[in-house]
């Protein structure tokens, strides 16, 4: 492939160019002056609404399930943290920079002078680099947030087992853009994969910091078996705003918050990202610390990248009502991080006293790098169900990981993964 033409911006001070190509800069506006007035009109028959302003959704359970491998964008789970940015394609600029320094944690990524900016539009993004799909499941890191919250108190959106979807992801590796694009010293490849990060941000206004941000590994990025990419296109359609239009990042097998949509900003720099959603969210702090003592916390937990195992009931219900007379079918899905596959699901329907594998699990390798992005559907059939039993279900992945019986509490309420239970009921034949 050709290499591509792109703007650039010099080291040398004097160049009148360098300042023509710095990001525009982004501050941080009061929650009370965020304008949703713009929002688009949400379906809200489709979802569990949690939060009006932002816009965060989940689908009912049989929903999600009954809608296959590919969630359609419609019933795809919502999660926002602030309006929804209505952004042009035709004016939308990506700007890519390298910085070798340290800097300190009040020191936001895309603010620093001694970055080397790159820019880059939606054309060259969508013209100069192949087009790649790959399927991925999107998890946000406090589904099931609920259980948690049975234990004690946490902070955040009380998601319920929805937020999770799959979807078909186009755009160009990232790595392909970086390579050609960023400038990486090839001396110093090997330090900058071990100790490096890229960070990620959009533009978008958020009251907790100037704009949404998140990092991951250089060395994910950079994996052409990593399959990062930059998605300007969901399920074969362009992105909708809520999903990140004009383009978003997609980081497969990592908590959805690394996934950055309205994508503005990339860098490649020593350390995290200093956004506030890197810094101090999305980490599982210690089960001792709570909203009082939280402030001393964030910095000795490490930030949450890959998922873990998760598996949950879809149908029935917590506390549906099923048929004596009936064979009952089990359906739910399974997932874990890391590009790990799903080799076993267990079932059991009288509380955990036995367990039988799942009939089916339908699971596809990424066709290019053979890894497991996307979730595993599973069901299991039974001839019936006891009255007031519970259903467990719980899932093994390809390196062994299992489930904890229990919930793990954390404050923040992340990353539950015990064993999904559902309480069923079964009328007598002679009440049907």
């Amino acid at each position: 492939m050709h290499s591509p033409t792109y703007h650039g911006s010099s080291n040398n001070s004097n160049d009148s160019s360098s300042s023509a190509m710095q990001p525009p800069t982004q501050y941080q506006i009061g929650e009370d002056r965020l304008d949703y007035s713009h929002d688009p009109a949400w379906i809200q028959s489709n979802f569990l609404v949690h939060c009006d302003k932002p816009f965060n959704a989940e689908p009912p359970l049989p929903t999600l399930v009954n809608a296959g491998p590919i969630t359609p964008a419609d019933i795809f789970f919502k999660r926002n943290h602030g309006p929804i940015p209505d952004i042009a394609l035709e004016r939308h600029q990506v700007y890519i920079g390298l910085k070798t320094g340290v800097h300190h944690h009040s020191e936001l990524s895309s603010s620093s002078s001694d970055i080397h900016w790159r820019s880059l539009s939606m054309h060259d993004i969508m013209t100069k680099w192949p087009k790649t799909t790959i399927s991925a499941t999107l998890q946000c890191a406090g589904n099931r947030r609920d259980g948690l919250a049975e234990v004690k108190e946490v902070k955040g959106v009380i998601w319920k087992s929805g937020a999770v979807s799959t979807a078909t992801w186009s755009g160009p590796r990232l790595c392909d853009i970086l390579n050609d694009v960023a400038d990486i010293p090839k001396g110093d490849i090997h330090r900058m994969l071990r100790d490096f990060h890229v960070s990620f941000e959009a533009d978008d206004h958020v009251h907790e910091d100037v704009c949404y941000g998140s990092s991951i590994p250089l060395r994910k990025v950079m994996d052409p078996f990593g399959d990062v990419i930059l998605a300007y296109e969901m399920n074969g359609q362009p992105l909708s705003r809520e999903h990140g239009f004009p383009i978003r990042v997609i980081v497969p097998g990592f908590i959805g918050a690394r996934s950055v949509k309205f994508l503005q900003r990339i860098v490649i720099q020593p350390s995290e990202s200093n956004s506030f959603f890197q810094r101090r969210d999305y980490k599982i702090l210690d089960p001792t610390i709570n909203h009082d003592n939280v402030e001393g916390a964030w910095d000795s937990a490490p930030s949450l990248g890959e998922m873990n195992v998760q598996c949950v009931i879809c149908t029935p219900t917590d506390k549906e009502v099923v048929p004596s007379s009936k064979p009952v079918t089990i359906k739910g899905y399974a997932i874990s991080g890391g590009g790990r596959g799903i080799y076993r699901v267990e079932v059991s329907v009288d509380g955990g006293q036995t367990w039988e594998p799942a009939n089916r699990i339908e699971q596809k390798p990424d066709e290019y790098s053979g890894m497991f992005w996307t979730w595993a559907l599973w069901e299991k059939t039974v001839p019936g169900i006891a009255n007031s039993t519970v259903i467990i279900a719980r899932a093994y992945d390809s390196s062994g990981n299992m489930q904890p019986e229990n919930p793990i509490w954390n404050y923040r309420g992340v990353m539950n993964n015990a064993w999904f239970r559902v309480h069923a009921m079964q009328v007598p034949h002679n009440r049907m």
